[in-house]
């Protein structure tokens, strides 16, 4: 399996870990030092505070997924890719459904465990 399409697998996996509310699961896919730059918000720094900010919006009942559609994955080289896409999140509000969402960037990195996200950033349309 070639580096894009692992990237490819990895990123629906993440996608069906959100959804399922796993917050182990979502940050599996992550570096131990990740860094995310939230749409609108801060900068999480590590693996520890990504799953921290995701057990916090799994336990709004309003909260139902983020999903990240990818666009286009780039081969750096072997052992790096960068990956850009559109993201959407949704929540079920008692107006009907609300949806949020935008452009991202992710950077992955390949290592002894594998593909691992080392830095995401959020932008809001």
């Amino acid at each position: 399996m070639t580096g894009d399409t692992k990237i490819r697998a990895l990123r629906e996996q993440s996608n069906q870990a959100i959804a399922a509310h796993d917050a182990d699961r979502t940050v599996s896919f992550m570096a131990p030092d990740i860094a995310v730059g939230v749409a609108g918000g801060p900068t999480l720094t590590g693996r520890d505070a990504s799953r921290a900010a995701f057990v916090e919006q799994f336990a709004d009942t309003a909260f139902v997924t983020y999903v990240r559609t990818i666009e286009q994955v780039t081969m750096v080289d072997p052992m790096r890719a960068t990956e850009r896409g559109r993201w959407v999140g949704r929540w079920r509000l008692k107006a009907g459904m609300h949806e949020q969402g935008g452009s991202y960037v992710a950077e992955w990195r390949f290592s002894e465990m594998g593909w691992l996200i080392h830095s995401e950033t959020f932008i809001e349309a």
